[in-house]
């Protein structure tokens, strides 16, 4: 389903960044295209093209566990997080006119609710705040820009690896941690749209998906005591939404005009 919700948010990406293809042709120091490996992209990780940014959102992940309830009769109920917070911080650096790596920590938490599954909209098993799920991920990722980075407007995607390490706070007896802090490593996507209206100062809108190991299925793992498991899926797919500030230390060099050439 957010598959679809995706592929709809994409062509508006493309429809807003259209008038500002003018604007961004400007001159910059970072090369469209790298012609020598060391010169072009190993030095620019050394010059003035890094930035350091915040942010902040919302996250939303699949459902966990479906158990049937210890009364057969009742029905089968899932577990799963209602829509948590996220803060984070990293640095980036572009080093081609339309390429760049970042780097970011991001801290994640949700609520854990037992959700009736029967079919039929009944609440009969609903059980609201079991638990606190707290996540803590580390990610390295590729940046492509659709217009040059320094662009007023432009979209973007990357694509890169994480580590993410949860821990889990007991609120009820129906779900136990059992000392265990599960990780995992897995890939991420992310797709947006890059705001920057001085040289200095921008801001990026970013939905990011990712997936990962379930932290409630494998040996070191928490658990939950509310019945018989009928769907522990290994893995499981998250999505947040993120708005983010970015500084940037670099400036934009300005195009310089010709020299005018004198006739004799």
């Amino acid at each position: 389903m957010w598959k679809s919700r995706w592929v709809r948010f994409l062509p508006i990406c493309c429809i807003v960044a259209i008038p500002t293809i003018a604007a961004a042709q400007v001159a910059d120091s970072t090369k469209a295209q790298a012609t020598d490996f060391v010169r072009d992209v190993l030095k620019g990780l050394f010059g003035p093209n890094w930035n350091v940014f915040a942010q902040g959102g919302i996250a939303t992940s699949e459902r966990y566990l479906l158990q049937q309830a210890v009364d057969p009769v009742a029905g089968q109920r899932a577990l799963e997080s209602a829509t948590g917070y996220s803060v984070g911080a990293g640095a980036g650096v572009d080093v081609l006119l339309r390429m760049g790596f970042r780097a970011s920590y991001t801290f994640s938490s949700s609520n854990l609710n037992f959700r009736t599954d029967n079919g039929t909209g009944s609440g009969a098993l609903d059980i609201n705040d079991v638990g606190r799920l707290k996540s803590n991920t580390i990610a390295l990722e590729v940046m492509r820009y659709m217009l040059p980075s320094r662009a007023v407007i432009t979209p973007y995607a990357t694509l890169g690896i994480q580590g993410t390490w949860w821990s889990l706070t007991e609120n009820s007896p129906l779900v136990r941690n059992n000392g265990a802090n599960p990780w995992s490593i897995s890939p991420l996507f992310a797709f947006g749209m890059q705001y920057k209206p001085s040289q200095q100062w921008g801001a990026r809108l970013e939905a990011n998906l990712s997936g990962g190991h379930n932290p409630f299925t494998g040996s070191k793992s928490f658990t939950s005591l509310a019945g018989p498991a009928i769907d522990e899926p290994s893995s499981i797919n998250h999505t947040d939404f993120r708005l983010a500030g970015a500084y940037y230390f670099g400036k934009t060099k300005a195009s310089s005009a010709p020299s005018p050439v004198a006739h004799k």
